[in-house]
């Protein structure tokens, strides 16, 4: 068996969708949970916005990239903390805060399934380019694998789906690519699909699922790439 290494993993973004049967998307409601939240500096929103794709609470960049916003739509709630060095704990803490509100105050009693969604870069310790790994040891070509065209890609990468192990268990979707912000590390993605229903009641569960998204990509995935971080 061959040997595999831990890495310091570099979260950059966590998304949580949870969908519910449709129901009527009321602004006065979507601005009473705005209200209640914004009360709550850990898990508030700054600003209320009602657009065409939806009811957006959003928090103001700190800098180019950064997203932190709750977006409701008739069938999901969907939130975003992209760039913005918050903890898995702190996720799961606002996920279940603002799912719970937003439940109790639109009165929808049960979600239909959870899907989540862990970014994260990994640097290779023995390539010090992500581009060079993807390509020689992920995909095992190189250079001359690209001769049929006529300049090298700029990115590359691989996507892989894994079934769930038995009927109404999770399933899980991996990207490993190359990411051009940052040429030395390889930018991983892991999205857990739970198509079970959580009653409201229920809803500090969904923690437990955004980490069972969050170990999959730190255990299985980075123990896959430690296999193939070889000099």
């Amino acid at each position: 068996m061959v040997p595999t290494m831990s890495y310091e993993s570099r979260t950059i973004a966590f998304q949580a969708e949870i969908l519910f049967p449709p129901t009527a998307l009321r602004a006065d409601l979507v601005q009473g949970i705005h209200n209640a939240l914004y009360r709550q500096p850990a898990v508030g929103y700054q600003n209320f916005q009602v657009a065409h794709d939806g009811i957006h609470l959003v928090n103001l960049p700190g800098q180019p990239g950064q997203v932190s916003a709750a977006t409701f739509l008739p069938d999901r709630i969907v939130l975003r903390e992209e760039l913005r060095g918050i903890s898995v704990e702190d996720f799961a803490a606002r996920t279940v805060n603002v799912a719970s509100l937003a439940f109790q105050q639109l009165a929808v009693p049960a979600s239909a399934a959870q899907q989540f969604v862990v970014r994260a870069l990994i640097a290779p310790k023995h390539h010090r380019d992500g581009r060079e790994f993807v390509s020689r040891r992920l995909l095992a070509g190189g250079s001359e694998a690209w001769s049929a065209f006529e300049s090298s890609p700029l990115s590359l990468g691989i996507r892989l789906a894994f079934p769930p192990r038995e009927p109404g268990r999770e399933m899980y979707h991996v990207r490993i690519e190359t990411w051009p912000q940052d040429p030395r590390s390889v930018w991983i993605e892991v999205q857990g699909v739970f198509p079970t229903a959580t009653a409201a009641e229920h809803l500090p569960g969904l923690a437990d699922q955004l980490y069972a998204t969050y170990r999959f990509l730190n255990g299985p995935v980075a123990d896959f790439v430690s296999r193939h971080d070889t000099p």
